[in-house]
């Protein structure tokens, strides 16, 4: 017997998209896209690299010396008494009134207490005078606001009721 070589040069053939279920997908194939989260594209790496959808990566935000916008967070609004008055005033209005008379009332720091050691009991110890100032000062702009809207509130109210008030003693004499 003799024996015979063959030389011959195996082609790979072009990579193609292969679905990992066997359902055919009309949608899929319209949109170009996948609504199964089953699918997945089997590609070469040679194919990800020359695909048409291989885009460059974007320029630079900005220079290395350039400097970068800054932001500033405004610190949340303290949680108040007024606030909660306010709110629960829907449910019973007389919160209203209670809120309300905050506008009448001195807002003061909160008196200092005589601790175990026999020493003043500092409100905030962990921050500074000037710190504790600013809260301070903050919690009673907000406290005034939501004592404000009480009294708008109130004040709404008071007027609703006299406006059906009026409109049932017009009905009832007519």
């Amino acid at each position: 017997m003799s024996s015979a070589s063959y030389t011959s040069i195996a082609t790979l053939p072009a990579p193609v998209t292969a679905r990992t279920h066997e359902h055919y997908n009309i949608v899929d194939d319209f949109f170009g896209g996948s609504t199964s989260r089953h699918d997945r594209h089997v590609e070469s790496d040679s194919e990800a690299l020359d695909s048409a959808n291989h885009m460059p990566p974007p320029p630079a935000y900005a220079g290395e010396d350039d400097e970068l916008p800054s932001y500033t967070v405004e610190p949340a609004e303290p949680v108040t008494l007024t606030m909660f008055l306010f709110k629960f005033g829907f449910l019973f209005p007389l919160f209203w009134i209670i809120g309300a008379f905050i506008l009448l009332s001195p807002l003061r720091p909160p008196p200092q207490k005589i601790n175990e050691e026999g020493l003043p009991a500092i409100w905030l110890p962990e921050k500074t005078e000037v710190e504790r100032l600013e809260i301070l000062e903050r919690m009673r702009t907000v406290e005034v606001k939501w004592a404000r809207r009480c009294l708008w509130a109130l004040l709404s109210l008071f007027l609703a009721v006299f406006i059906a008030c009026m409109a049932f003693w017009m009905f009832w004499k007519s």
